[in-house]
C-alpha cells in the first residue's frame, strides 16, 4: 500500500483531540437547593466528567475515534500497489542515459530504476514471463522473455547508466520484435524522460507503462570551456535548476590549484567568466564548479594547453580552397600544397590528401582521396550519378560525431561497389558518398567532388575533415574531445614498438603490441588520458580528453511520458498500477458518523 497525499496525515491530529476532550472537566454554576435527594444521578455524572482520570471507554468514544481515522486516511488517498504493467508477455526498457547517474535519487536515479526493475521481476505470475532492454546510444537486450527471476536479477544487476544519450527509438523497436506474435503483452519504460524519441510518435504493439524516476532540476554545468591563442580563458556555465546558486570556479593548472572565480546564476541562466592567470609552461587546466550538485559528469573540464605534435601533410590539388582552410584549422599541421604535375612519390609526408587526382603505382598511406578521376582511386570510381538524398550510413559512426547533414546535398558523385574490406559512412540513396578502408593502411575516399555539393558550405564540412585527420593522421586523437564511452582509435608513430593508455583513475591499457592497435574503449570516466609510445628517439607522451558536453542531459528535471501510438491504448498509457482506496474508506467514516449518531440519540 501507498499513500497518494503523505501530507494529509496531520488529519490524524483529530483523534487525540477527541480523546483530550474526554478528560475535560464540564463546569457547572453553583446553586443552593432544599434537598440533594434528587441530584444522586448528578453525581455519577459529575465523576464521568472528572479531569485526568482514568479513561472510561464507551461506545460514542469507540465510534468517533474510528470515524476520525477512517477521514483522515481517505484523506491520504491510500492506494494498493499490484505489478505495474506486467502483462502476459512485459519488455522493460531501463533508460541508461547521462541523466540517469544523477544522485537526487539515493543512490542514483539508474540505481533506484534498476530497483524497480527487480520490483518487477518479482511480481510475476505463473505464465509470465519478461525481457530487460537498457537503452544507452542504442538499445541492449540484456535478457531475452524468461519466467526466471534469477535470470532477470542478473540481467538488471549487469547493466550500467553511460554518459551518452538513450536511443529510445531502437529500444521500441526491439520491444515490439520481442512482443510480435505474444498477445496479452505490455511495456514498461523506467525512465527519467531524457531518452531520444523520433518527432512522430512511436507506434508500439502492445501498452504501455511509463515509471518516472528523479525528484529534482537542480543542477549546473560548464558547457564551454576555451582559449584563445593569447591565453585567455573563457568559461561558460549554465544553471539548469529553477533556484538561484552562488558557484565557485576553481582554476587548477597541472593539477594544482592556482584561482578561485565566484559567479551568482539566476534560475535558469547562463553566465561567462574570462580568465587571464593561466601559468607559463601549463600542460593541462582544468576548470571544476563547487559546490558539487545531483549530476557529477558536467562540473568538470579540461583544456590540454600542451603544443600538439606537429605532422607534415602533402595536398596534391589544382586549387581547393574549401579543403585547404579546413585543414588549416587544426593546429599542428605543416600543409605542403602542390599540383599534381608536381607532385614526386618519392617525399615522405605524415598524411595526404589526393584531390582529384590518384597517383600511379602503390597509393600512400594514411591518405585522403577526393573525387578519384573515373576509372581511379582506391576504390574503383565508376561513371557519374545522381546519388540523391545524402544521409549517415551508420548515425553511430565516430567519424560523424557533430557533422550533421540534414541539409547537405551532392549534384553528382562517381558511382562505386564497396569491397570487402571497406565500409560506408556517408551514403546516399543510390551510391556510397564516403568510405573508410578497415584497418591498416588508413585510407578514405569522397566520391565526389566538393565543388559539386554545398558541403564546403556547411558547418558539418570542417567538423568533418577534423574527424577524417584525427582518424588518419598518427597522433591525431592528440589533445582532442571525445564523449564519455566513445572509441578513440590511437594511431601510433611511426617506429612505436609499444603503446598504452593511462586513464585518469591511473589505470594503464596496454594496446600494443601487437599492431594495428584496437581502439581504446575504456573511456567511461571524463578527464585526460595519457598515450604513451616508445619510440626509437625515446618514450613519447600525448595527451585526449574524454567530456560530457551534452546539455539536453544536464538538464536533470524530470520529463514527462513519451506521446506513443500504442495498441489497446487510446491514450498511450496503462494505469499506474496502483488501485486508489479512499473512496471506500470514505464511506466507512460516513456510515461511523451516522451509527455515532444514532447510539447518542438511543442514549
Amino acid at each position: 500500500m501507498q499513500f497518494l497525499v503523505p501530507a494529509a496525515a496531520a488529519a490524524l491530529l483529530s483523534i487525540p483531540l477527541i480523546v483530550l476532550f474526554y478528560f475535560l472537566k464540564v463546569r457547572r454554576p453553583e446553586v443552593r437547593v432544599a434537598s440533594l435527594m434528587f441530584w444522586r444521578p448528578s453525581i455519577v455524572d459529575r465523576q464521568a466528567n472528572a479531569p485526568w482520570q482514568r479513561l472510561r471507554w464507551s461506545l460514542l468514544l469507540l465510534l468517533q475515534l474510528a470515524a476520525a481515522l477512517a477521514l483522515g486516511l481517505s484523506l491520504m488517498r491510500p492506494g494498493l500497489v499490484g505489478a505495474e504493467g506486467v502483462g502476459k508477455t512485459t519488455v522493460v526498457l531501463l533508460n541508461g542515459s547521462a541523466s540517469m547517474n544523477a544522485t537526487d535519487v539515493t543512490p542514483t536515479r539508474f540505481s533506484a530504476a534498476q530497483q524497480r526493475a527487480r520490483d518487477l521481476a518479482g511480481q510475476l505470475g505463473p505464465g509470465q514471463d519478461m525481457a530487460i532492454i537498457l537503452l544507452s546510444d542504442h538499445a541492449q537486450l540484456l535478457a531475452s522473455p524468461t519466467s526466471d527471476g534469477a535470470v532477470l536479477r542478473a540481467a538488471v544487476d549487469r547493466a550500467h547508466a553511460s554518459g551518452g544519450g538513450a536511443d529510445l527509438s531502437q529500444g521500441f523497436s526491439l520491444a515490439n520484435a520481442l512482443l510480435k506474435g505474444r498477445p496479452g503483452g505490455s511495456i514498461v519504460l523506467i525512465s527519467d524522460g531524457h531518452a531520444q524519441l523520433a518527432n512522430t510518435p512511436a507506434k508500439l504493439v502492445a501498452p504501455l507503462t511509463y515509471l518516472s524516476i528523479g525528484s529534482s532540476d537542480a543542477n549546473s554545468a560548464i558547457e564551454t570551456f576555451s582559449r584563445d591563442a593569447d591565453g585567455t580563458v573563457f568559461i561558460r556555465v549554465a544553471n539548469y535548476g529553477r533556484a538561484a546558486r552562488d558557484l565557485t570556479v576553481e582554476m587548477r593548472a597541472d593539477g594544482k590549484l592556482v584561482d578561485v572565480l565566484p559567479l551568482h546564476l539566476d534560475g535558469n541562466a547562463v553566465g561567462q567568466l574570462v580568465w587571464q592567470g593561466l601559468p607559463a609552461g601549463t600542460q593541462v587546466v582544468e576548470a571544476r564548479l563547487n559546490p558539487n550538485d545531483a549530476l557529477a559528469l558536467d562540473n568538470s573540464a579540461w583544456l590540454v594547453t600542451a603544443i600538439p605534435t606537429h605532422h607534415k601533410v602533402l595536398m596534391v590539388t589544382a586549387q581547393n580552397g574549401f579543403l585547404e582552410r579546413a585543414l588549416k584549422l587544426r593546429a599542428g599541421l605543416d600543409i605542403t600544397v602542390v599540383k599534381p604535375a608536381d607532385y614526386k612519390a618519392d617525399a615522405t609526408y605524415d598524411l595526404y590528401i589526393f584531390d582529384s587526382f590518384v597517383p600511379k603505382g602503390v597509393l600512400p598511406s594514411p591518405s585522403l582521396v577526393v573525387a578519384p578521376p573515373q576509372g581511379s582511386g582506391p576504390v574503383s570510381a565508376g561513371d557519374l550519378i545522381d546519388p540523391g538524398g545524402v544521409l549517415p550510413a551508420d548515425p553511430r559512426e565516430a567519424l560523424l560525431k557533430d557533422v550533421v547533414l540534414k541539409d547537405v546535398h551532392v549534384q553528382a558523385a562517381a558511382r562505386v561497389t564497396v569491397p570487402p574490406d571497406w565500409h560506408t559512412v556517408i551514403t546516399a540513396t543510390s551510391d556510397p558518398l564516403l568510405l573508410i578502408h578497415d584497418g591498416e593502411p588508413r585510407i578514405a575516399e569522397l566520391t565526389f567532388e566538393l565543388h559539386h555539393s554545398d558541403l564546403p558550405l556547411r558547418a558539418a564540412f570542417p567538423i568533418l575533415i577534423q574527424n577524417l585527420v584525427s582518424y588518419l593522421l598518427p597522433g591525431g586523437f592528440e589533445n582532442q574531445v571525445f564523449a564519455p564511452g566513445a572509441a578513440v582509435t590511437v594511431v601510433p608513430e611511426p617506429g612505436a614498438t609499444t603503446l598504452e593508455v593511462q586513464s585518469p583513475d591511473g589505470t594503464v591499457t596496454k594496446l600494443a603490441p601487437p599492431f594495428p592497435a584496437a581502439p581504446f574503449t575504456l573511456t567511461a570516466q571524463p578527464g585526460v588520458y595519457l598515450v604513451r609510445q616508445a619510440l626509437p628517439d625515446g618514450l613519447h607522451t600525448s595527451r585526449f580528453l574524454v567530456e560530457f558536453q551534452d546539455a539536453s542531459q544536464s538538464q536533470i528535471a524530470p520529463g514527462a511520458a513519451p506521446i506513443v501510438d500504442a495498441a489497446s491504448s487510446s491514450a498511450g498509457l496503462l494505469p499506474r498500477g496502483t488501485l486508489e482506496i479512499w473512496p471506500w474508506i470514505a464511506l466507512g467514516a460516513l456510515a461511523l458518523i451516522v451509527a455515532e449518531w444514532m447510539v447518542f440519540l438511543r442514549a
